[in-house]
C-alpha cells in the first residue's frame, strides 16, 4: 500500500511565499478554515459513510456500505469531542462470510452487538494461530499488529462496534506503510501460551493507581451480564470494573459500569474524549458545558445549554462533546439495570486520571471525590432540583420504581453508609 499522504500541516502540498507584515499589521489570517488532519483524509479514502453527532440511540440503525479494506460493510462514527483521538466504527460481517485477514499498528477493541462467530488471530512469521468464539455482547481486543480475521459462519449478519487508536497513530506517523505493512511483532503484547491467551479470566485485582476493581482478560464472553464489583463512586449501588486487555497502553481508558434500576449518577465534569456505549437496559444522559452558573443550569436560566440523549443497547453518547470541560450525568430508566461500557484513547497513559491536575503533594482527586472535596462531582444535595423531578417522571413512563435513598440528598449524604 503506497503512501499518498502529504506530510505538510495542511495536507495540500501547496507552497505560498510568506510576506512579512509591516507596521502594526498582524501576520497570517485572523480566520481560516481548519485544515483536514491526516485522519480526516484517511477516513474519506476508506469509502464508507462517516456519521457525526453527540450520540445515537442505536448504532445498528446507521447505514453501512462496502468496506474494501475490511472485506465487509461498515460506517465510521465520529462523535463530537472524539475527533483525532478515539476511532470508532460499526462493522457488519454478512452471513457465512469473513473479513479480510489484516493487521494494523494501532490498538483496537471490539464489542459484538449482534451475531455469533469466531476470530482467528496469528503472528507474522509464525505458524501459531489461535481462534476464539464470540456471541452478543462479547468484547475482545486484538494484540498490536497481529494478523486477524473475523468469521461469521451463521445465516444472519454479525454487527460489531470497533474502537481504536487509529486517529492518534495516523496523525502521528502519516504513513499507511507503517500502519498496515509494519513487520515488527511486539511479542510482549502477544506472547506466552497462546492457547490461554483467549481464556476468559475472573479474578479481580486492585487497579495499581486507583485501587478500584480491575480484570485482566483479553476476552470478555458477555459484558452485558458479567459480574461487576460494587463501587459506589458515581452513585449508590454503582458497579464498576476496568478491563485490562491485550497489553494495551493507550486504549487503557475505559470501564464497564452499571446503574441499578431507579438510580442515577452524580453530575461530574471532565474534558472531551470518553464515549459511553450502552450494553444493557435503557437510560439517558445529560451533557452541558461547565461555565458560570451551569452547576444548576435550569435554576439559573441556562437549561438551553443542556443536551440530552436517550439510548439503549448499541446506542452511545460523547460524554463531553466540546473542546472545554463539560458536566454530564447518567440515568437508568428501565426496569433492569442500565449498563454501559465507557471507552477512550488516553494519550496521557498511566491510568487513574493522568491528565487531571495534581495537588502539591502529587495526589489526584479520584472519581468519587465531590467538588466540596477537591473533586469534580456535584453532591446530590447541590444538584439542580429539575434533575430529580424530570427523572421521576421518566421512571413513571417506563414503569420503573424510583429507588434513590432519601438520605443522600442531605449534606451528610456522601458519608452515610447505605446497604445495597
Amino acid at each position: 500500500m503506497a503512501d499518498a499522504w502529504y506530510g505538510g500541516p495542511a495536507n495540500t502540498g501547496e507552497r505560498v511565499k510568506y510576506v512579512e507584515p509591516t507596521g502594526e499589521e498582524k501576520a497570517g489570517l485572523l480566520r481560516y478554515k481548519r485544515p483536514p488532519s491526516t485522519w480526516d483524509i484517511f477516513q474519506k479514502e476508506e469509502g464508507i459513510p462517516i456519521w457525526s453527532g453527540i450520540g445515537i440511540s442505536d448504532s445498528r440503525t446507521l447505514p453501512r456500505e462496502h468496506w474494501e479494506r475490511m472485506g465487509a460493510l461498515g460506517t465510521y462514527i465520529q462523535l463530537i469531542g472524539t475527533n483525532n483521538s478515539t476511532g470508532m466504527f460499526v462493522l457488519e460481517v454478512p452471513a457465512r462470510s469473513a473479513t479480510r485477514a489484516h493487521k494494523h499498528f494501532y490498538e483496537e477493541r471490539y464489542i459484538v452487538v449482534e451475531g455469533r462467530g469466531s476470530t482467528e488471530v496469528d503472528r507474522d512469521g509464525s505458524s501459531a494461530k489461535t481462534t476464539f468464539e464470540w456471541q452478543p455482547w462479547s468484547m475482545f481486543s486484538i494484540p498490536l499488529n497481529a494478523t486477524f480475521r473475523i468469521v461469521n459462519a451463521t445465516s444472519s449478519p454479525a454487527v460489531l462496534i470497533g474502537i481504536n487508536t487509529a486517529p492518534i497513530m495516523t496523525n502521528l506517523m502519516k504513513s499507511k506503510q507503517f500502519l498496515f505493512e509494519n513487520p515488527y511483532v511486539p511479542d510482549e503484547r502477544f506472547g506466552g501460551n497462546l492457547e490461554d491467551y483467549w481464556k476468559p479470566q475472573d479474578e479481580f485485582e486492585a487497579h495499581p493507581v486507583q485501587g478500584r476493581a480491575m480484570l485482566t482478560s483479553n476476552l470478555f464472553p458477555d459484558i452485558s451480564n458479567c459480574y461487576l464489583p460494587l463501587d459506589n463512586n458515581r452513585g449508590p449501588g454503582y458497579r464498576w470494573v476496568n478491563p485490562n486487555m491485550a497489553g494495551n497502553t493507550v486504549l487503557t481508558g475505559g470501564f464497564i459500569a452499571e446503574y441499578p434500576s431507579g438510580r442515577y449518577s452524580k453530575a461530574h465534569h471532565h474534558g472531551s474524549g470518553p464515549v459511553l456505549i450502552c450494553v444493557k437496559g435503557k437510560g439517558y444522559s445529560y451533557t452541558w458545558p461547565k461555565d458560570e452558573g451551569t452547576m444548576t443550569p435550569w435554576a439559573n436560566g441556562k437549561g438551553d445549554l443542556v443536551q440530552r440523549l436517550d439510548y439503549g443497547p448499541g446506542g452511545m453518547i460523547s460524554a463531553a462533546p466540546g473542546y472545554a470541560t463539560w458536566f454530564h450525568q447518567h440515568f437508568a430508566i428501565s426496569k433492569e439495570p442500565f449498563r454501559v461500557h465507557a471507552i477512550w484513547a488516553n494519550i496521557n497513559v498511566g491510568g487513574g486520571g493522568a491528565a487531571r491536575p495534581a495537588s502539591d503533594d502529587g495526589m489526584v482527586a479520584g472519581v468519587g471525590a465531590e467538588i466540596t472535596e477537591g473533586g469534580t462531582a456535584i453532591p446530590y444535595h447541590m444538584e439542580d432540583p429539575y434533575i430529580r423531578e424530570y427523572y421521576q417522571s421518566r421512571l413513571k413512563e417506563n414503569g420503573a420504581e424510583y429507588a434513590m435513598p432519601p438520605e443522600i440528598y442531605t449534606p451528610a449524604g456522601s458519608s452515610i453508609k447505605i446497604d445495597y
